[in-house]
């Protein structure tokens, strides 16, 4: 009888503005591929940029939820013996007067250290993002879209540029993003056209969703002018129409409209035509990282 295979796993988990996400992955061990498999993902609808863009803290009613929905995944995790890879928090909780406290509470619930990125530190967590199933890139940027801020990584030759700004759709959707920082967005995307960057490689649910609306596989490259063409379609669509059309979350569907408006202004501002979107995400970085430093 044959013995049964066993396998290591790590977990990650994101606290975004727009939602909490959840990873499990496996190890593999073939050099051959990628080194992380999907597990398991959940996902857990919680906007707390809705919270902190309007009052700058976590409600209560948050916090609470938050606590009791991360306990009940660590316990999870340490029941069937998982290695916790990292838990994070990015745009909302740094923006919140409350986040460290709600993040100390956090570590004490579920007994795990929790970190509060700063942009830069998220943006250059793009760095790593796996474009394995991407072929021809050649001068690609990387542009994580979020509820509370953009982040924009690109390489050239061993030249890094990274940035993060606060322009999120859940922000801008608030009405909540600056004049300031779009020109600074803008400034930047001038560094990138003269370091003759050539695709756009989005991350995040609402690019993945668009690809999905127009039934193109996220790996493969998608023209500047149909994605323009989609993005105009859905601002003329009233949200229930977005939901019922494409079968749309509905805190999908209100905020895949500004997060293409981000997308748009990049792809104009960078001179590019192609996009491509990939499975990948914070969880994915800090997974990564864990591997590196722990199982290499």
């Amino acid at each position: 009888m044959k013995s049964k295979k066993t396998f290591q796993r790590i977990a990650a988990v994101d606290i975004g503005s727009n939602a909490i996400k959840f990873k499990q992955f496996r190890i593999r061990r073939s050099k051959k591929l990628y080194p992380l498999e999907l597990d398991t993902f959940k996902r857990i609808d919680l906007r707390l940029g809705q919270d902190v863009f309007e009052t700058n803290r976590i409600s209560e009613k948050s916090e609470k939820r938050i606590i009791e929905e991360l306990k009940k995944l660590s316990k999870k995790v340490q029941k069937r013996n998982i290695k916790w890879a990292g838990i994070c928090a990015t745009s909302a909780t740094r923006n919140a007067l409350n986040g460290s406290e709600i993040c100390s509470k956090i570590e004490e619930a579920c007994q795990t250290s929790v970190s509060i990125l700063s942009g830069k530190q998220e943006a250059y967590c793009l760095r790593n993002a796996n474009t394995r199933k991407i072929e021809n890139l050649n001068k690609p940027i990387y542009v994580d879209v979020g509820g509370g801020s953009t982040e924009i990584y690109m390489l050239n030759a061993s030249k890094e540029l990274y940035e993060s700004f606060d322009l999120g759709a859940v922000r801008i959707m608030k009405g909540k993003d600056s004049i300031k920082e779009w020109e600074k967005l803008k400034a930047f995307l001038n560094l990138l056209k003269e370091n003759n960057a050539d695709a756009l490689v989005g991350i995040g649910g609402n690019i993945r969703r668009i690809f999905k609306i127009l039934e193109i596989d996220k790996y493969n490259p998608l023209e500047r002018e149909k994605f323009e063409k989609i993005r105009i379609n859905l601002s003329k669509m009233p949200v229930v129409d977005r939901i019922n059309l494409y079968g749309l979350a509905e805190d999908r569907a209100d905020v895949i409209v500004p997060a293409a408006d981000i997308f748009s202004f990049i792809l104009e501002h960078s001179n590019i035509n192609k996009l491509f979107a990939i499975d990948w995400g914070i969880c994915d970085a800090l997974a990564y990282e864990y591997l590196n430093e722990n199982l290499s």
